[in-house]
Formats: C-alpha cells, sequence, structure tokens
C-alpha cells in the first residue's frame, strides 16, 4: 500500500523540536509556528503524522506521513474554519 504524498519542505527533526519548544519552522515560504504533532496509525491506515500550524490569521492541519526526514503531505484540512 503506497499513498502519494507531495512534498512539505518540513524536516522531522525541525517539526519535532519546534512543536516542543512553541518554536516556528518554515512552511511555504514563511515562518508558522507547529502547535500540535501527533501520531496517527489505525488497523487498517499506514501510519501518519497530524501536524497543527499556526499561520497567523488560521490553523492548518497537515496529514503526512515520512519520507527518509521529509514530511510527504496526503491532506490538509483548517480544523477551526467552522468556529468563525
Amino acid at each position: 500500500m503506497t499513498e502519494e504524498g507531495r512534498p512539505t519542505g518540513l524536516q522531522y527533526e525541525d517539526v519535532v523540536k519546534a512543536a516542543t519548544s512553541s518554536g516556528t519552522v518554515e512552511f511555504e515560504g514563511r515562518q508558522v509556528r507547529v502547535v500540535g504533532l501527533q501520531e496517527r496509525s489505525g488497523l487498517f491506515e499506514l501510519p501518519s503524522q497530524r501536524i497543527t500550524l499556526d499561520l497567523g490569521e488560521e490553523y492548518l492541519a497537515l496529514t503526512c506521513y515520512l519520507n527518509d526526514d521529509e514530511f510527504m503531505e496526503t491532506s490538509r484540512d483548517h480544523p477551526f474554519e467552522d468556529a468563525r
């Protein structure tokens, strides 16, 4: 089972460090704060991570898997979009 993902430019070590220290990473040309990193796995799905980013004006949640040390995005959503 192989999922197609697109490169995020986010490196595992940078995201983990930012998530544990409320730090930032560069994402799509700007500095964003990492507010969450959660490992996800289920009985019928590949192991993946959910990275929640604070873009300033909104939050973005990426579902990713690791390819070497880079996160590959499989989906994204705006978790608090309905709260506006």
